[in-house]
């Protein structure tokens, strides 16, 4: 009987914790949903920005201006990447954070 409960400890205990093989996984898959979400919604800006470029005539054709809006919304030079704010990024963040301490 003793035996059984020691096991049945022993067994919840090493389940509660989690290996560093573990959190990095989960950083992983945070890290992957944060960027899907963040791509999702930089797709809707750049769509249309394109069209706004197109339509104004800013540059001189429909592939100009998708050359010149493909990494808009990414970090450049100064230039902070957008969209880290998303829940999805927020909790990507937090997660990296509550271990790096």
């Amino acid at each position: 009987m003793i035996l059984i409960v020691a096991a049945m400890l022993t067994s919840s205990v090493g389940q509660a914790i989690e290996t560093d093989a573990d959190r990095k996984a989960r950083q992983a898959e945070l890290d992957g949903i944060c960027e899907l979400e963040r791509q999702k919604k930089l797709a809707i800006v750049r769509a249309g920005l394109v069209e706004e470029c197109v339509e104004k005539k800013q540059r001189p054709d429909r592939a100009a201006c998708e050359r010149f809006y493909k990494d808009y919304g990414e970090r450049t030079g100064s230039q902070e990447a957008l969209f880290y704010d998303l829940p999805a990024c927020v909790e990507a963040f937090e997660h990296q954070r509550s271990y790096r301490s």
